[in-house]
């Protein structure tokens, strides 16, 4: 049975002894009730209990509580009385929180604000299978409804009602903004300054694992994924050194991890033009013979690398333990010299799933 949208016209108002009720605007009635729900704005959720007992044991309490009360009970006929149970959320949280409760189509919120209010709510009530539920719901909007425009926001919201894997979430998708005091303008007020800090030290803990481990994967690519290519300019390692300068770079500055800075290196590399605008020749190896499998292959290989990790740095600075996510491809802020923060918005760029094979069309 799908739920109907909150409703304003008021039910009865008289008990059947004739005395006026203290029923207030019923916006929830489900089939054969026996607990009423009152929202902070007075307004009654007609429902059964069976539901709420077994989907949380607090409010499980309540409703032994309320019905120990009986006196306090709503009379609905002849020697009956519903307990109500007083709860402290408005009545939009509660709709969409009982909806995910009951048999019946669930209902998102319809702010972000709200959606993560209803996450914090399920959550007070300690509703595991409800947070699953609604999270699975979250998970299915199109458009993402945690993306790099409000992750900041997001980030903020999760802190103030302790949500860890929303909190988690978001300062992964953050990972795509520089961080510097000044380009901060302006958004300094989002969030409470030691919360914008721990998100700095996440950031910086993430560059930290990537410069501690490229060596190593550098040695690995040499001996594996990229074996066997030629170019004008090799290493030591008998590997394209402009390869290799790209995968050093993304380790002591991880904003460089996307598709289109690799096409830029690479653009660079085959370029007839030095940087100081002097005519050279170009690599032509690499402009018309990269072999496009190597190429994916060193990709994925990156990204592996690169989100291995990420998964490795313990989100305990910004208040959480980091829950499984996916991880994505995109920028990630550093620590300046000076020590400051800030926050740049990335170019759009194509989807993560492409390849540099793709990009380039080898």
């Amino acid at each position: 049975m799908a739920a109907s949208p909150p409703q304003t016209e008021p039910s009865s108002s008289a008990s059947n002894h004739g005395a006026p009720s203290t029923e207030k605007l019923r916006v929830f009635d489900y089939p054969d009730p026996d607990i009423i729900v009152r929202s902070s704005d007075d307004l009654d959720f007609w429902v059964q209990k069976v539901f709420l007992v077994k989907c949380s044991p607090v409010l499980d309490g309540f409703i032994q509580a309320a019905s120990n009360h009986s006196d306090d009970g709503l009379p609905v006929g002849v020697g009956t009385l519903l307990p109500v149970v007083r709860l402290p959320e408005r009545r939009a949280i509660l709709h969409s929180l009982f909806t995910f409760l009951l048999p019946v189509d669930p209902v998102l919120p319809p702010t972000l604000e709200e959606t993560m209010e209803l996450l914090s709510v399920a959550q007070k009530y300690q509703m595991s299978h409800i947070l699953v539920h609604i999270r699975g719901s979250i998970a299915l909007k199109d458009p993402p409804l945690i993306n790099e425009n409000n992750a900041l926001h997001v980030y903020s919201l999760a802190q103030k009602y302790g949500l860890h894997r929303e909190t988690a979430q978001a300062a992964r998708i953050t990972l795509k903004y520089t961080l510097t005091i000044e380009n901060l303008e302006g958004k300094l007020d989002i969030m409470p300054g030691v919360h914008l800090h721990k998100l700095w030290k996440y950031h910086r803990r993430a560059q930290d694992n990537l410069v501690a481990d490229v060596d190593g994967f550098r040695e690995s690519c040499a001996r594996n994924v990229l074996k066997g290519l030629n170019c004008v300019v090799l290493t030591s390692s008998k590997i394209p050194k402009w390869i290799d300068d790209y995968t050093v770079s993304v380790a002591y500055n991880p904003s460089l991890f996307d598709l289109t800075e690799f096409q830029t290196a690479l653009a660079r590399h085959v370029s007839t033009m030095a940087g100081d605008g002097v005519e050279k020749d170009g690599c032509s190896i690499c402009a018309y013979s990269l072999p496009r499998q190597t190429i994916n292959e060193f990709w994925m290989a990156l990204t592996t690398f690169v989100h291995a990790n990420l998964e490795k740095v313990s989100i305990s600075h910004v208040d959480c333990i980091a829950q499984p996510i996916q991880c994505l491809t995109g920028r990630i802020g550093i620590l300046h010299p000076q020590g400051k923060w800030a926050l740049t918005r990335p170019q759009r760029r194509s989807h993560s799933h492409s390849t540099p094979a793709q990009v380039h069309g080898g």
